[in-house]
């Protein structure tokens, strides 16, 4: 809703797409938006009757149409959160995630998992991490004032920061991070998992896929839910690393790197670490 609209225009098409609503009822709403400060309305003058009042959004009412867009998103990505949680083993997208970095991983190995937030699908990672590596040491690295208490067997949890993670040089077999740091910790979070990873290790950065490069219109509802929810990532750049300064950063730090997709996220997997020069 950019544009100014009629009362009358936006009921009938309310009625025939929507739900049938009351006129009286709706103009008893656009009555009270006016008076919140949600629209603004002007009359427009018609050659073929009586003025007609004309209807916009005001910058108030547009951030409340925002705010309840991303309640939705929310919701969907709610209901999308569970059926992933709940999809069958030959389906796994967890261990889809969690393959790349830990597949010829035997015995005592240690893997961390750096976060910044924590939730029900971390903690499915987590899981899958403990899995696959049975024998191995799993670490969470979450920033002290995220609580997590993860119901998963002979998991360490350090308090850490991307930056600052409690552990010695050349100890870590596998690291993977969720999602990109901002730009202006990059570098610095970059050399410390570096420090952390022995020679043969293994750096995964799990991200919106949304979030690594700029879509053409038209873009699928799943990009467009993605787009919109992580739209500080998307398009605050100076705060955000985009897919072209990671990559770049990546390549000074590493050989190799390739992406891999998993549903809407990317993993991109970094290998054979190069000399940092201080």
């Amino acid at each position: 809703m950019g544009r100014e609209f009629y009362g009358y225009d936006l009921h009938r098409k309310l009625t025939s797409e929507v739900a049938d609503v009351e006129i009286s009822r709706f103009y008893r709403v656009l009555a009270t938006m006016l008076n919140e400060g949600l629209l603004k309305s002007h009359w427009e003058k018609s050659s073929f009757g009586p003025r007609r009042r004309v209807y916009l959004l005001t910058e108030k009412g547009r951030k409340e149409l925002y705010r309840i867009l991303l309640d939705a998103i929310q919701t969907i990505h709610d209901f999308y959160a569970e059926y992933l949680l709940n999809l069958p083993p030959d389906a796994d997208v967890f261990d889809s995630i969690c393959k790349p970095l830990t597949d010829g991983l035997k015995g005592r190995k240690s893997v961390a998992y750096v976060v910044a937030d924590y939730s029900p699908m971390d903690e499915r990672i987590l899981s899958t991490l403990r899995r696959r590596v049975p024998q191995g040491t799993i670490y969470l690295a979450k920033p002290r004032t995220v609580d997590a208490e993860p119901k998963i067997e002979n998991l360490m949890v350090l308090d850490a920061t991307t930056d600052n993670i409690p552990l010695k040089d050349n100890y870590l077999d596998a690291l993977m991070a969720a999602d990109i740091p901002p730009s202006n910790a990059l570098e610095n979070a970059l050399r410390e998992w570096h420090r952390l990873l022995r020679q043969g290790g293994l750096l995964g950065i799990l991200t919106p896929t949304v979030t690594l490069r700029k879509h053409n219109d038209p873009i699928t509802i799943g990009d467009f839910i993605e787009k919109y929810e992580h739209e500080d990532e998307v398009t605050r750049k100076s705060e955000h690393a985009n897919g072209e300064l990671l990559t770049r950063s990546l390549r000074k730090s590493f050989q190799n790197l390739k992406e891999i997709s998993v549903v809407h996220m990317t993993l991109l997997v970094a290998s054979r670490r190069r000399s940092l020069h201080p």
